[in-house]
């Protein structure tokens, strides 16, 4: 083999390759990661939450929020709605138990309450204690033979019960038909009468200094129907004796 070649070969092969360039360890650590950009909200979906923020919070079934504090209303003033929570906290109402209440120390009260009603041009009272229940005017059925005054019986909840017509029985006259006509049924004893009046007007609290006995120029029958005169401010009312003005031989 010729011997110029073979060095040619030796030489060509005896050339060193380069040495391959590595990083540096400075740069490798000055490199700074990729941060991500920011999603970026498309038109669509950036209107779409503004109005899910516009839209009202659906409610439960019942309407409310639980846990929101709710604003009371303000009651309006019923005298009617005074003068059953009145007999009611008295025990005077055949529903509520009196056994707790006759044991209960009784308070001294200075003033006593009243219904006040209208008949013909006169204020009379009667002590709330005495009524049962007012009822609206309803048709009655006439007995035969009966005093003038009692316009009939009529059945609550299967009593029977007398109406006397409180103008007939006081002897004064009726101007004209208002629609405010009530019944006032009242208790005595054991027996229930109503009393139809003109109009119910409100309740009163007069003070037991207030009562007078009944005026000096009433006579008679009158007299026993008048129990006194009571005052409460500038408002004088006459008191009726429930037990008179029911008794239906008293005529």
């Amino acid at each position: 083999m010729d011997l110029a070649k073979i060095r040619k070969k030796s030489t060509a092969a005896a050339v060193v390759q380069p040495p391959v360039r590595q990083p540096e360890a400075s740069s490798i650590l000055d490199a700074k990661a990729p941060v991500a950009s920011e999603p970026v909200l498309s038109d669509n979906l950036s209107e779409q939450l503004a109005m899910e923020n516009l839209l009202p919070i659906p409610l439960p079934d019942d309407g409310l929020l639980h846990g929101s504090v709710t604003v009371p209303r303000k009651t309006p003033f019923d005298p009617i709605a005074v003068l059953l929570a009145g007999r009611e906290a008295a025990g005077c109402d055949e529903e509520i138990q009196l056994t707790a209440i006759e044991l209960a120390p009784s308070v001294q009260n200075d003033y006593e309450e009243f219904l006040c009603f209208r008949v013909s041009d006169e204020t009379y009272g009667i002590n709330i204690m005495q009524i049962k229940e007012i009822i609206k005017q309803r048709t009655v059925t006439e007995v035969p033979r009966a005093p003038s005054f009692v316009s009939g019986v009529i059945s609550l909840r299967g009593v029977i019960i007398p109406i006397i017509d409180m103008l007939d029985r006081l002897g004064l006259s009726r101007e004209q038909v208002t629609g405010k006509e009530r019944v006032v049924v009242v208790k005595n004893g054991d027996a229930y009468a109503g009393l139809l009046v003109d109009e119910v007007v409100q309740v009163v609290r007069i003070p037991l200094s207030s009562f007078e006995p009944a005026p000096a120029i009433l006579e008679g029958i009158d007299r026993d129907f008048v129990s006194g005169i009571g005052r409460a401010g500038q408002q004088m009312v006459i008191l009726l004796n429930v037990e008179s003005i029911t008794d239906i031989n008293l005529s």
